[in-house]
């Protein structure tokens, strides 16, 4: 039987790891919330910039542009989007495992990390990591993906890459998020099956001042809009996991408290009656020495 005092400095140091588990978990549900909040405000504009993409591409017979061409056999760029720190359950392992699955589908790749926890697995691997965006994944604004979406643009316009995909983690709901995949580039009509329109006509589309100029302007508006719902779905995945995994800790801490508590009394109980039998050997003792 453990002794009493190993086992008080076990409750204490129990004790004090649920208070943190549970400071966690309402920290987590916070930010969870929060950047929900945020992308809500937020879709209206990006649903209508891809219903605008959806209208071009489906009423134009000779569209022809770098964004929409698509090369077969080309290089395939991955973003990855993971988090900063761990303590979140499976959300790192799944994400990043089924990131190296679809990596795996193409010869030739490039890697652009986002979170820590994403370098230090691919690392692990042994690939080479070309980008790197850091201080992201804890910080999912649009000024943060307007700079990962210039730097994407940079990058396939110089014919670096012939497709760009991002991995995260699609958020359904606190207690549902799954890993998912999304063509960035090229942008295909396929892109956009959930999308309604608002018009509906079937006349081809003119471009003024020229469809070059149009897609210019709107594909990174898109790629912007899209690579902010990804930050923002991943971050709000992150936190329900660790809230998740919080509160799955907090629940086995009073769990081991309950059953350290039984123990301790246990000990007690068996301190007490050694105690009583030894008082009343001694008295035994005495008695029979008269």
């Amino acid at each position: 039987m453990k002794n009493m005092g190993d086992i008080r400095h076990s409750m204490r140091a129990i004790s004090d790891t649920e208070q943190i588990t549970k400071a966690m978990h309402l920290i987590s549900t916070s930010k969870m919330k929060r950047a929900v909040s945020n992308y809500e405000k937020n879709r209206y504009h990006f649903d209508h910039v891809q219903a605008g993409l959806k209208d071009i591409l489906a009423h134009s017979s000779d569209l022809s542009h770098p964004y929409v061409k698509h090369s077969e056999g080309g290089s395939a760029a991955f973003v990855v989007i993971a988090g900063d720190k761990g303590l979140c359950g499976g959300y790192n392992h799944n994400v990043l495992n089924f990131a190296l699955a679809e990596m795996k589908k193409n010869k030739q790749q490039y890697i652009l990390t986002v979170g820590q926890e994403a370098r230090a697995f691919f690392e692990r691997k042994g690939y080479m990591i070309d980008v790197e965006f850091l201080h992201i994944a804890q910080n999912p604004s649009l000024a943060n993906a307007r700079n990962i979406t210039n730097d994407i643009l940079e990058l396939y316009d110089s014919g670096v890459m012939d497709e760009v995909y991002v991995v995260y983690t699609k958020f359904y709901s606190p207690l549902r998020q799954e890993p998912h995949i999304i063509q960035l580039l090229p942008v295909e009509e396929s892109n956009f099956e959930d999308i309604e329109t608002e018009y509906t006509y079937s006349a081809d589309l003119s471009f003024h001042p020229s469809v070059k100029e149009v897609f210019d302007r709107m594909v990174p508006q898109y790629i912007i809009g899209l690579m902010y719902g990804c930050l923002v779905q991943a971050y709000a995945s992150e936190h329900s996991a660790r809230m998740t995994a919080m509160e799955n800790a907090t629940q086995n801490a009073d769990e081991m408290l309950a059953k350290l508590s039984l123990e301790y009394n246990r000990a007690r109980q068996f301190n007490i009656t050694t105690e009583i039998s030894e008082i009343i050997g001694a008295m035994e003792a005495l008695s029979d020495s008269f």
